[in-house]
């Protein structure tokens, strides 16, 4: 009798745990459900650089008109319904003159579960930087990214994904190549408003510092007889977080630098190219910025100067081609040895180096440098003549 009662009360105590367990696991389940639900309806949102493609979920009983606000700009032409039951429901745009959204109004005779797609304009999005760097140049101190995105379409897009293409729809009809930004979370975008997403940022982080002299543009025009200065650039490179995966678009970026005595100054904005995840980011600091920085020993500026030359230039074959000859000093005032990439880009005509007192390499099709070698205390001269072929 004791074991029969027993098992009784193991019965019992089993099936209330089955119940309880159910009581939980039933809310949980429903609960997975609904956010199933929720992700299968979120809509997305594709920002080229003169348009957008919007996705969004819509639902509607049968025969009522139903109103949906999208943007003001909207294409009529473009509008794609997509459901299982394959229904295309009937649909007016209204828009008032000065009103920036627009009310798209359908109906149907049978009730519409699905999706509707179109593309429209008035939304911009753009990549910008914050650098500051200390005043020797060879330490990112902070740099930080963010996406800009800026809704002026008129309607609002709630929880949607993200989609960033940095190209025109145009271009991308004549060339499939472009670079694609995702943003991995559901945003929202409301209208009038700017949003701001953190991209990236790192932290001490060290630079390699790259100075450049720049001897293309103007200077391979009809120069002859008369020294040019030209102007050191210096160019950072440093790498991004190596768990950080993201690209970086081209973009502005403004840039700090912190001295020693721990004082901020603002240098002002440049441009950062196109960078993939995991190659070097490359900074310019543009010349008109580091003047700035001419009354500190240890800037560059103060240590390393270039002139440059024109010693012969002619016209051949009809003035279709020229040729010209240069001779380049690079002095080098500091204390250290320095190596210049004396850069020659040759811009939209084909060129040729004919003549070189140093070997040159191909940075790229359009463009050559020499990487000169310069021990402190001292100068170095380079000669070489080029041919250039005007398109």
């Amino acid at each position: 009798m004791k074991t029969f009662s027993v098992f009784i009360c193991l019965l019992i105590a089993t099936q209330l745990g089955f119940a309880e367990d159910k009581h939980i696991k039933e809310p949980e389940k429903k609960k997975e459900q609904t956010t199933q639900k929720e992700a299968t309806s979120a809509g997305n949102l594709v920002i080229y650089k003169d348009r957008c493609i919007a996705t969004l979920p819509i639902k509607h009983s049968a025969d009522k008109s139903n109103s949906f606000v999208v943007a003001g700009s909207i294409d009529s032409q473009s509008i794609l319904f997509r459901n299982e039951e394959h229904i295309v429901p009937e649909y007016t745009i209204t828009k008032e003159k000065e009103a920036a959204a627009a009310n798209l109004v359908f109906t149907s005779q049978h009730p519409f579960g699905g999706e509707i797609s179109y593309s429209f304009s008035g939304i911009a999005w753009h990549m910008h930087y914050v650098v500051e760097i200390n005043e020797l140049f060879d330490e990112i101190q902070n740099f930080t990214s963010f996406v800009s995105i800026d809704n002026q379409s008129g309607a609002n897009f709630e929880n949607i994904q993200l989609r960033l293409i940095d190209a025109k729809t145009d271009a991308l009809a004549k060339n499939q190549t472009f670079n694609e930004y995702v943003i991995n979370t559901q945003k929202s975008i409301h209208k009038d408003r700017v949003v701001r997403i953190p991209w990236a940022d790192i932290h001490k982080q060290k630079a390699e510092q790259d100075y450049r002299l720049d001897v293309g543009g103007e200077i391979l025009t009809d120069i002859q007889g008369t020294e040019r200065h030209i102007p050191l650039q210096i160019w950072l490179g440093f790498q991004l977080n190596k768990d950080l995966d993201q690209d970086l678009a081209n973009g502005e970026i403004a840039i700090y630098i912190r001295d020693n005595a721990n004082t901020l100054r603002f240098l002002g904005t440049s441009t950062l190219l196109a960078t993939k995840a995991g190659e070097n980011v490359q900074l310019g600091i543009p010349p008109h910025l580091l003047t700035q920085l001419k009354s500190s020993q240890d800037s560059p500026l103060s240590q390393i100067q270039g002139t440059i030359e024109q010693t012969e230039f002619k016209t051949l074959l009809t003035e279709k081609v020229i040729e010209a000859a240069y001779r380049l000093t690079i002095r080098n005032f500091g204390d250290k040895e320095v190596t210049i990439k004396v850069m020659l880009p040759f811009g939209k005509n084909r060129g040729k180096v004919v003549r070189e007192s140093v070997a040159h390499k191909q940075d790229n099709a359009q463009s050559v440098y020499w990487p000169v070698k310069v021990a402190q205390k001292s100068e170095v001269v380079l000669r070489y003549r080029v041919q250039l072929m005007k398109e």
